[in-house]
């Protein structure tokens, strides 16, 4: 109901000249959505909002250079605070004597839901300003919008101010926005409900199962499953949340790019999450190298260390820095951690590989191999416990002395052969090699076939997906668990 009602308001009210009336609207239901989940969060975000507020005005370039960057640390120092203050605190209760499990209605113990993206939109927001890329909101309700649209609020795309603000007050709502908006929010709801929910299953029902016993076939397939999932359950997200957005009239950069067909680590993380690898590399990165990394290189040379040897321990130095920060992010524990070692080794090591000259066998060995980094890295991320993780490597590895597919695998994978087939085709690209190689250029009549045979099958698969919503009741994406 939230949705219908929301663009229907929202259409009726007068488009004035800056938009005041709908910006105001889209602040309103866009709080209303988030208290419709988190209640008493909804206090947190509005006080951070005010505060991000603050920080940028303090931050802003006519002013004092060394207030700006206080503005940046307290910007900091404030996101980050809240994320740990939630993520450890029953640990901090349990500091002052206090049991969470004495009152789990008042005492919070989980991480209020898009917390982590808030404050990747807060600090950029800063940031931003202080490095003299965007100017400071005078009006409270542009930076209140920018921070908390409902439509990127709890996974992003992560979107930076200096691109959002320009669309505050000039932005079109037209048709063709509309459709175009309805067609990518149809997108992703068929990617959630028809395909990552049906084989979630598939996932879970390995995972949850007792890895001492698993067989060799299924941990593979259980592992490629997850990841399939993976891709489908946070792409579709993204695909609505840009589809929502360009409804209201918003442009979202794209947070995906067939990550599958990528041919080294380096090449994945540039397709898998776009805006939060970006966000990390123009917040995280870049300062580490014109920072601490140089630094940590003038202290080796001061202790008579080769420069050469030096310049290698600062190229480790500021991958595994950065790593070490995402892996945080994803999880403080032990599986992320090593997750994060995992990927930046290889994002270290593969530049020492010799070039590919368009050479189709090697294309093919460096893909292959980097499927087998990541699945090798699912049972991190899909286990809870670093235990866990090792006993269902040892079903990889050994298959506990058992090879072929079990009972379950084989219900499995005949119940929902069909949906595996084309998630894989189409996270490698099929369907849109077929388009971009048979889609009729020049014939017009053909075209209307083709567009009229599209818009057929995303409603065909979009009444299933209401179907399969409607039967299974609220939904949960993976990123939100």
């Amino acid at each position: 109901m939230f949705f219908p009602m929301a663009i229907g308001i929202y259409f009726l009210l007068p488009r004035s000249q800056n938009l005041l009336l709908r910006n105001l609207f889209l602040i309103f239901i866009s709080l209303v959505f988030y208290a419709w989940g988190e209640p008493l969060g909804v206090f947190l975000l509005i006080a951070l909002i005010v505060l991000t507020w603050l920080l940028g005005k303090m931050a802003d370039g006519s002013q004092n250079a060394g207030i700006g960057k206080i503005a940046v640390f307290l910007t900091v120092a404030m996101n980050v605070g809240v994320l740990l203050t939630f993520s450890h605190f029953k640990r901090i209760l349990y500091v002052f004597g206090i049991s969470a499990e004495t009152d789990g209605s008042f005492f919070r113990t989980s991480l209020p839901i898009g917390l982590s993206f808030f404050a990747f939109h807060s600090i950029s927001y800063v940031v931003d300003i202080y490095r003299g890329q965007c100017k400071g909101s005078q009006k409270l309700y542009h930076t209140a919008l920018y921070l908390s649209a409902f439509f990127k609020m709890l996974q992003g795309p992560i979107v930076a101010y200096r691109d959002f603000e320009p669309q505050i007050e000039n932005r079109s709502s037209s048709a063709t926005d509309f459709s175009e908006g309805i067609w990518r929010l149809a997108v992703g709801l068929c990617k959630k409900m028809v395909i990552a929910e049906n084989l979630a299953w598939v996932a879970k029902g390995v995972f949850a199962s007792d890895f001492s016993i698993l067989s060799l076939c299924d941990a593979w397939i259980g592992c490629a499953v997850f990841m399939i999932v993976l891709y489908y359950d946070f792409s579709g997200y993204s695909d609505m949340a840009i589809g929502l957005a360009r409804i209201f009239g918003f442009k979202m950069p794209e947070n995906f790019n067939y990550p599958y067909v990528s041919t080294s680590i380096g090449e994945y993380w540039r397709r898998w999450h776009i805006t939060l690898c970006a966000w990390f590399r123009d917040y995280l990165y870049f300062p580490i190298v014109l920072g601490p990394s140089v630094s940590f290189r003038k202290f080796l040379l001061r202790h008579h260390v080769n420069d050469q040897i030096a310049e290698t321990m600062q190229n480790i130095f500021v991958p595994s820095c950065v790593w070490l920060v995402t892996a945080l992010w994803h999880g403080n524990n032990w599986n992320y951690t090593i997750w994060g070692v995992i990927n930046s080794s290889a994002m270290i090591v593969e530049p020492h590989f010799s070039p590919i000259k368009n050479n189709r066998i090697k294309l093919f060995i460096r893909w292959f191999g980097t499927m087998l980094i990541l699945i090798f890295c699912v049972p991190l991320i899909a286990t809870d416990s670093f235990v866990r993780a090792l006993l269902y490597w040892k079903a990889m590895f050994a298959g506990n002395g058992i090879c072929g597919l079990s009972g379950l695998m084989h219900f499995c994978l005949s119940t929902y052969r069909i949906t595996l087939l084309v998630s894989v085709a189409g996270s490698l690209m099929f369907f849109a090699w077929i388009k971009k190689r048979f889609y009729p250029v020049k014939n017009l009549r053909l075209q209307m076939l083709w567009q009229w045979g599209e818009a057929v099958f995303l409603m065909s698969m979009t009444i299933i997906a209401l179907g399969i919503l409607f039967k299974t009741g609220a939904i949960t994406f993976m990123y939100q668990q």
